[in-house]
């Protein structure tokens, strides 16, 4: 039986109906990290009840909610054509999955490719895809070539419609998965690829801006770096920032100290942002006190794998995020986490700083 049902009163409705405004009253004040838990709250008041339909009407009926009509203000439908970031927990790796206004979406990495010993046979970040049901990837961005970026690209380039894709030209000597996506990717029928360079403005969506601030858009070998191999590679990343309705993201991918440093001469305070990923999981030789003065996050997300054998993040990033007065969050603690960016208006959607989606 509903603890909400017309015509029947209960001493403790008033109480838990006035919760429910008190935290409605929350989600209309801006708040650092504004997550949807819409579905969420519905989730939580269905636990108490076990059939919760709405809240009473000034008559004392009880008024349906159902998935198909969300709580929203019919002038405001920013959150329906906003922007979110999901930051995908692929363990030890990177993939963000984004959905932009007007139905596109984007994908920066794929996180890496199943173990062959595992009885998965799919990479994680699949499992995610399919269960928002995801057909199309718009825009897809390998930001450079190491497999925990993107091993899953195969999956992607079979399974789902990629009509963009972004690479650098640098060739990862010691493996061949880079070299597989990019045929993938020639032989998607009506797939574009691109090579962005630093400056480049990206058409993703209306009222999205996507500058691209670092890449390695010219021909390049690992092999011709050794023994710096991997500071090199991971030096080549795709570095984006988006920015939407006044709020930013800056996606650094694997980056390190030597390019936060010419991103902060190159572009010093414009590199500001809102949301910082931080690079490289978290690695000693990324996040440094000199770049995080000029970006200036209110949140740092970190993707990571629990248990890793690389010590990521390490407690010299976690304490100079901390010092920089980011909130800290980590996929291997949260799993995989959405960040709503903000929208024009006050939304009815309930968002809240402290609580983020999780699988």
């Amino acid at each position: 039986m509903s603890i909400l049902e017309s015509g029947k009163k209960k001493s403790w409705v008033p109480t838990m109906i006035g919760a429910v405004l008190l935290l409605c009253g929350i989600a209309f004040h801006r708040v650092p990290f504004p997550i949807q838990i819409e579905d969420d709250l519905r989730d939580a008041l269905n636990s108490i009840n076990g059939d919760v339909k709405g809240v009473l009407q000034d008559d004392g009926s009880v008024p349906p909610i159902t998935e198909s009509a969300p709580v929203e203000t019919a002038e405001d439908k920013s959150a329906v054509s906003g922007l979110k970031l999901h930051f995908v927990n692929v363990f030890q790796g990177d993939a963000i999955y984004i959905e932009l206004p007007g139905g596109k979406t984007a994908l920066i990495d794929a996180g890496p490719a199943p173990d062959p010993e595992s009885e998965y046979k799919t990479p994680i970040v699949s499992s995610f895809l399919k269960k928002r049901g995801v057909a199309k990837i718009d825009h897809l961005v390998m930001t450079h070539p190491h497999a925990d970026h993107y091993g899953g690209l195969k999956w992607v380039f079979e399974e789902l419609q990629v009509d963009h894709f972004y690479d650098t030209r640098i060739d990862n000597s010691d493996a061949d998965g880079d070299n597989l996506a990019r045929e993938q990717a020639k032989k998607e029928p009506g797939c574009v690829v691109h090579y962005p360079a630093e400056g480049d403005q990206l058409d993703w969506a209306q009222g999205v801006k996507v500058k691209v601030l670092h890449s390695c858009p010219n021909r390049g070998r690992s092999a011709d770096h050794r023994p710096d191999v991997g500071a090199f590679l991971n030096n080549c990343s795709i570095v984006l920032k988006l920015s939407y309705q006044g709020s930013s993201a800056l996606l650094m991918a694997d980056a390190q100290e030597e390019v936060e440093a010419r991103l902060v001469q190159t572009y010093g305070r414009g590199l500001q942002s809102d949301v910082l990923k931080v690079g490289h999981h978290g690695s000693k030789y990324s996040t440094t006190e000199a770049f995080l003065k000029k970006v200036k996050p209110e949140a740092a997300f970190i993707e990571v794998g629990k248990y890793n054998d690389f010590g990521h993040p390490t407690p010299d990033v976690l304490a100079r995020l901390k010092a920089a007065g980011a909130k800290i969050h980590r996929t291997d603690k949260e799993g995989t986490i959405e960040y709503a960016m903000k929208a024009p208006r006050p939304s009815a959607k309930l968002f809240f700083g402290s609580i983020f989606s999780a699988d």
